[in-house]
Parts: structure tokens; sequence; C-alpha cells
């Protein structure tokens, strides 16, 4: 649920409906109805903060739930518990950040001058 992939914007996925939404809004403009714009406007407005705030509590929720669960693994003497989902890295030789056809040693904490 945290790591699932978010959907493309509305006007991405529905080119046709947000086109149609767009030309009706022009022609309300043309003719001068600027309350019906403004209305659907405000419409609109309520509509993305509402189901922004349900994406956010959705969430929330789920990170309360997995910080709860490691916390619970934690107090049960579980290893998953203290680092959570990712551990941290072991000490060996992993491909050098500055030189991309080296190897430069990591001892856990940080990197070594220890290069190949």
């Amino acid at each position: 649920m945290l790591y699932q992939q978010t959907r493309p914007a509305f006007w991405r996925r529905h080119p046709a409906v947000t086109g149609a939404v767009a030309l009706a809004a022009t022609w309300w403009l043309v003719n001068g109805w600027y309350t019906a714009v403004t209305v659907a406007a405000i419409v609109t407005l309520t509509v993305v903060v509402a189901r922004r705030r349900r994406e956010l509590a959705i969430r929330d929720a789920g990170l309360r739930a997995r910080a709860e669960y490691e916390h619970r693994l934690n107090l049960a003497g579980d290893p998953r518990g203290v680092f959570g989902r990712y551990p941290p890295l072991q000490p060996g030789w992993f491909p050098d950040p500055q030189n991309r056809c080296g190897l430069r040693y990591f001892d856990g904490a940080m990197w070594t001058h220890h290069t190949r």
C-alpha cells in the first residue's frame, strides 16, 4: 500500500473529457457566464482537496501501522524491528560513488580510502 504506483493525472488518463471541459469553460467565458465558471472551479477544487486529504489519510494510516508493527517486533527482540524494512549495508566492496570503474570499501558506516 505504501509503495504502490501513483496514478497519472486525470487529464492524462482522460484527455477527451479534459478537452471537452476546457472547451465548455471557454464557451462559457466567451458568452459571459462567469458565475458558472466560478462555481465549476470551486466544485472542482473542493473535490480535488477532498481526494488529496483522503489519500494522505490512507498513507498516514499505513505509515502508523508499519511503525506499530516494527515497534512490536523491536519489543519482542526481533532484529527486523530495529532497522525496519531496510537494514544497514554490511561492510564490503561496492562500486565507487566517485569513480564508476573502480571499487571502494565500505566499512559499514562510511566509505574508506581503500580502492581497487
